[in-house]
């Protein structure tokens, strides 16, 4: 009888013992390939006034002068400054642009883009953002014509408060071509409320890169929790995310009441308006939870008469992580820069009388 206890105990501290020898050298391996150094720590955002001021937001986007610096906790693609970091610039404006001339110089097409982050280019270096590009390949395709590009993008920003930017700050810049940058977080009132919304980037990666204690202090567990519990805590945060979409009208037509703004203004300046959807760069080539929104945008678009392009369908090649501006920050990066602005530049040209462009 003794001996078959022993026997069983035996067995039982020999598998505990592989276990452990197991988990320790997964432990091992994991700490040194790095595997989870990306989502050690979040990125960092510090803003850098110019020295004796400004310190206050403009009055249509940051602030003026400053310098907006985000650094993250690693550099796997190669692309980002020293430290791991990109500088985001602003102007007199408090965007992240250089300086125009109120007055539009003579023989001079000015593009004036209004959005979020997206269009603010977040992690992505001023050169390679999608309307610096733009103007890039629009001066190509037209040497003939002085093109101009005026980048008023905001991160956190929503279709009302780019609608008050159009009116207030950007018409002053006589734009020949307004195109406005819609993201699926634009439906909603007010991003900081605590009612459930669809702010994807915040939200999101805080569910899916949570780090607990054990996550703290193991690789094993970390990676885990990451992979494994991430993915359920974000589906759940989707699915509760479109469904108050679904469910609460007031978001639609909060957003809608911008929009409507927007396309009014143009229309009275007689200023041609492009609205280009981007997706959240997730399940791109799969089931993309977020097209509900922008076949809502898709209708209001054609109901207005207005010019419209839907970026997903052009990303439908990637899943979405490679688009990402860093694991643990979903901003497109600058490859999702350069294919939206060939979309944009393509679907220009093949139009041009009507943008009011020739050769």
């Amino acid at each position: 009888m003794v001996s078959v206890r022993r026997k069983r105990l035996f067995r039982i501290v020999a598998v505990l013992g592989a276990f452990s020898i197991c988990w320790v050298l997964g432990e091992v391996v994991l700490l040194l390939t790095g595997i989870n150094n990306d989502y050690r720590h979040p990125a960092t955002s510090e803003l850098i006034p110019r020295a004796g001021g400004p310190y206050e937001l403009a009055a249509c986007g940051h602030v003026p002068f400053a310098t907006i610096r985000i650094r993250y906790p690693t550099n796997p693609r190669g692309y980002f400054n020293a430290n791991n970091a990109i500088d985001h610039e602003m102007n007199s404006v408090g965007w992240r642009d250089d300086e125009h001339r109120r007055t539009r110089p003579e023989k001079t097409y000015r593009v004036l883009g209004i959005g979020d982050s997206y269009l603010f280019g977040q992690g992505v270096k001023a050169k390679d953002r999608c309307l610096t590009r733009l103007g890039d390949r629009l001066r190509n395709d037209f040497p003939s014509q002085q093109i101009e590009t005026i980048n008023s993008g905001q991160p956190g920003y929503n279709t009302v408060m780019e609608a008050r930017v159009l009116k207030e700050c950007g018409l002053s810049f006589h734009p020949n071509l307004v195109i406005l940058h819609f993201v699926p977080n634009d439906v909603e009132p007010d991003i900081y409320t605590r009612n459930a919304k669809v702010e994807f980037f915040t939200e999101f990666i805080t569910g899916s890169m949570s780090t607990d204690w054990m996550s703290q202090h193991s690789e094993i567990w970390a990676l885990l929790n990451r992979t494994i519990g991430g993915r359920i805590r974000g589906q759940a945060y989707i699915r509760d995310s479109i469904g108050s979409f679904q469910s609460a009208p007031e978001k639609w037509n909060a957003c809608r009441t911008g929009l409507d703004t927007i396309v009014q203004t143009c229309r009275d300046k007689n200023i041609p308006l492009l609205i280009v959807a981007f997706p959240f760069f997730y399940q791109l080539n799969g089931d993309y939870p977020f097209q509900p929104i922008h076949d809502r945008l898709r209708e209001y678009c054609m109901n207005a008469d207005v010019l419209f392009i839907d970026l997903r369908e052009h990303y439908r090649a990637y899943a979405g992580p490679e688009l990402w501006v860093h694991p643990t920050d979903q901003h497109p990066n600058e490859t999702a820069h350069r294919i939206a602005a060939d979309v944009i530049a393509d679907f220009i040209h093949q139009d041009a009388t009507r943008f009011g462009l020739s050769q």
